[in-house]
């Protein structure tokens, strides 16, 4: 709170509940996305004395990014206290891809540090001998996999089909890259392997974690964090000086619920269903629609733009043309080029499908929805 009250955007909103002895979470207000994009550049700003960071965006575009701010550990240790898949015996090969936006990467390979075990930082595997990849991997002693959704569906359609891989003991999704592989494939595909899975999105970091023996789609708490779900939506607080801004009563625009879980873990857990509209998952990072669309409406040739995610998880981007422009593909190429070339995060996941991103034009107004189903 006191921390807060001292960031110039938060100060307002929080003071009058900073003098109190005794505060009750819900009690206080509810910390929006806008709020929390202004707090972070307010703490960039006075960031320094010692304090060492690493900054991400979790979206927005280049004029008016989002980004996020975490302390230097990434909250390793703090992760580590809640969920412990790794030993000291064990090497962790983490293929997760470094580089621009992505705090996957860094993460596990603190991660490993802090639990003692040996990591790979080998990032993405390139295309073509994933077998001789495999086989590299064994003979490095490697017992333990990092991967995003991309690399493990590489694995999973073509060198794990049907051929065990005993020396993997254990599989590590998620992160701020949201991994939604089933359970009934990886265990089809790794017999011989626990998948432990991390549940965050890349604005509030990791939020939940979820064990073996845990049900489909449930997480748990951390022990650094307080989650609540009101009004189906997820809120999150954590509980530690090192996060400027101070996430307090988060929402992190996903949707959740409180539930059991049969792991037989003390403490509550919770469902998640994916983030609230307009947003939408792809390639396990949330994308806001509304982002798109400013972008293809700032083209001189978009009168109007819509997004449309299809079941086969394209990205379809209608877009309907101003009169004197004409609809031909270099019309269509430009927006598209454009799109890509100011979003922070959809660029860097179409990167790895290009096929899954279209621009596509329509002769009739579109609803004022920026985000529509694939039947309207």
């Amino acid at each position: 709170m006191r921390s807060a009250v001292q960031t110039p955007s938060l100060a307002a909103k929080y003071q009058p509940h900073a003098s109190r002895d005794t505060l009750s979470l819900r009690d206080l207000p509810v910390l929006t996305h806008q709020e929390l994009t202004a707090a972070t550049q307010e703490a960039l700003a006075r960031y320094g004395d010692g304090d060492s960071g690493l900054l991400w965006a979790h979206g927005g575009t280049l004029e008016t990014p989002g980004l996020s701010l975490l302390p230097e550990g990434m909250f390793a240790s703090e992760i580590l206290a809640g969920w412990n898949p790794l030993a000291p015996q064990d090497v962790l090969a983490n293929l997760h891809p470094p580089g621009r936006l992505r705090p996957d990467h860094y993460f596990f390979n603190r991660f490993a540090a802090a639990a003692g075990a040996t990591v790979l930082p080998i990032g993405d595997l390139p295309e073509g001998d994933a077998d001789g990849w495999l086989a590299f991997l064994s003979r490095q002693g490697v017992t333990a996999l990092a991967a995003p959704p991309r690399t493990l569906a590489r694995l999973l359609g073509g060198v794990a089909s049907g051929r065990p891989i005993p020396w993997l003991r254990t599989l590590l999704l998620g992160g701020a890259t949201h991994d939604t592989t089933p359970d009934t494939l990886l265990s089809a595909h790794f017999p011989y392997t626990d998948t432990w899975r991390l549940y965050g999105t890349p604005a509030s970091w990791v939020i939940g974690q979820h064990g073996p023996q845990c049900l489909a789609d449930v997480y748990h708490p951390l022990p650094h964090q307080m989650v609540e779900v009101v009004d189906g939506r997820l809120l999150l607080t954590t509980l530690s000086t090192a996060r400027l801004p101070p996430l307090i009563r988060y929402d992190t625009r996903e949707c959740a619920e409180f539930t059991r879980c049969s792991c037989g873990q003390r403490g509550p857990a919770f469902r998640v269903f994916g983030p609230t509209p307009p947003s939408f998952r792809f390639c396990g990072r949330t994308i806001d629609a509304r982002e798109l669309v400013t972008l293809a409406t700032t083209c001189d040739e978009v009168a109007q733009a819509q997004v449309v995610v299809t079941p086969e998880q394209r990205i379809q981007l209608r877009v309907r043309l101003t009169p004197d422009a004409l609809d031909d593909h270099h019309s269509r190429a430009w927006v598209r080029f454009r799109v890509l070339e100011h979003h922070l995060v959809l660029a860097d996941c179409v990167a790895e499908q290009p096929e899954a991103f279209d621009v596509v034009t329509v002769d009739r107004p579109l609803g004022t929805s920026p985000l529509a189903s694939e039947e309207s």
